[in-house]
């Protein structure tokens, strides 16, 4: 087995190292995990936060989080209001959606039930129980 460390111009790339500080300022180490295995198995997955700025910051960290993988399905920092149509995608997906966006969604009942929704205001992840049962980690002893 041979390990070598990949040169600095094919590490992930992130805006600053603010980005993973802010991550892990809305989310506890425990969700960031189950959140990236989630990421890991091709879930759909929405992020949403009060601030914009959070969800482009998140979404990135996470991409980031996933080398030396790469997301290769559909990404939309701030998904628009008139883009709503995408969240019926039958895809893997990562989105991040403001307050207003994801309760315009919601009235239009346009969320499936396979998505799973991470909080960044309230550090909570939400999905169906088919999800949750294939996403069983190891806790600590």
């Amino acid at each position: 087995v041979k390990v070598e460390i990949p040169p600095s111009n094919a590490l992930p790339h992130t805006m600053s190292g603010r980005d993973f500080l802010l991550l892990f300022q809305c989310l506890d180490a425990g969700s960031i995990i189950m959140l990236w295995a989630l990421l890991l198995v091709e879930q759909k997955v929405v992020l949403h936060a009060q601030q914009p700025h959070v969800l482009t910051m998140a979404a990135e960290t996470l991409c980031a989080l996933l080398f030396p993988f790469n997301w290769q399905h559909v990404y939309i920092p701030i998904l628009p209001a008139r883009l709503l149509d995408i969240l019926q995608a039958p895809v893997p997906f990562l989105m991040g959606i403001d307050q207003e966006v994801l309760k315009l969604a919601e009235s239009k009942q346009m969320m499936p039930e396979d998505v799973v929704q991470v909080d960044l205001d309230a550090n909570t992840i939400s999905c169906d129980e088919s999800v949750a049962a294939k996403m069983h980690l190891p806790q600590k002893q």
